[in-house]
């Protein structure tokens, strides 16, 4: 049996950077995040001076922020186990054509 490349570790890892990286995605309205938004309020558009309320204004709401994490993982999850069930299949159809079928004859 061989060993996974990709374990949960990494999985979190990785689910919990592209959770970060979708803090670009949303609108002021609603707030920052993609599929749920977790990061609420924010400093105004550029060319506009920040004040501290401003700053104090930023909220994260970290139960949305972790279904966030728990999506991307999952959703990362499935495409590796795809992947290797492809993977995985197409090795034993090449197995199939290349074997060659042996008869054994009594003697």
């Amino acid at each position: 049996m061989t060993r996974p490349i990709l374990l949960w570790p990494t999985l979190i890892l990785i689910g919990t950077i592209l959770a970060l990286v979708t803090v670009t995605v949303g609108n002021p309205a609603n707030g920052y995040g993609f599929p749920f938004p977790w990061k609420t309020g924010g400093c105004p558009p550029p060319g506009i001076a920040i004040s501290g309320s401003c700053l104090l204004a930023i909220g994260s709401d970290w139960l949305s922020f972790g279904l966030d994490v728990l999506f991307y993982t999952f959703m990362i999850y499935g495409l590796v186990l795809v992947n290797s069930k492809y993977r995985a299949r197409r090795r034993a159809r090449s197995e199939l054509a290349n074997a060659v079928c042996i008869v054994n004859y009594p003697v």
